[in-house]
């Protein structure tokens, strides 16, 4: 639920740009204050907010930019930031065949543990 409530508000800001007529550096910032309001809601940390608003504000330059559609230059930038926020920079772990391995299934109540457990074994 809290996950729909972020992707909701997400579209929305999004959304918001491309009813815009003129993309400029304020329109930018509306845009970063409704994504990083909304990942403050939904309790990311403080840091990886203002990191990801920094990265989205190095990354597009409207001025210099020649593209034809900004609004699609922002989308692009405030994806790209997400998708490296959520990318765990390690590769995934490989039991080891032949050896005990633990792990850990964690989740909230109807949220698929003991299935998945089954599909895993």
């Amino acid at each position: 639920m809290v996950l729909t409530a972020l992707g909701n508000k997400l579209t929305s800001a999004l959304r918001e740009l491309s009813k815009k007529r003129t993309i400029d550096d304020d329109a930018l910032k509306a845009v970063l204050k409704e994504v990083c309001g909304a990942l403050l809601e939904s309790d990311v940390n403080v840091g990886v907010v203002a990191t990801l608003r920094r990265n989205v504000m190095a990354r597009v330059d409207l001025e210099s930019s020649g593209v034809a559609d900004k609004g699609k230059l922002i989308k692009k930038a405030v994806f790209d930031e997400l998708v490296d926020l959520l990318d765990p920079k390690k590769p995934a772990y490989k039991p080891t065949k032949g050896k005990c391995n633990v792990i850990m299934f964690v989740g909230l109540q109807g949220a698929g543990k003991t299935t998945t457990i089954g599909k895993f074994a």
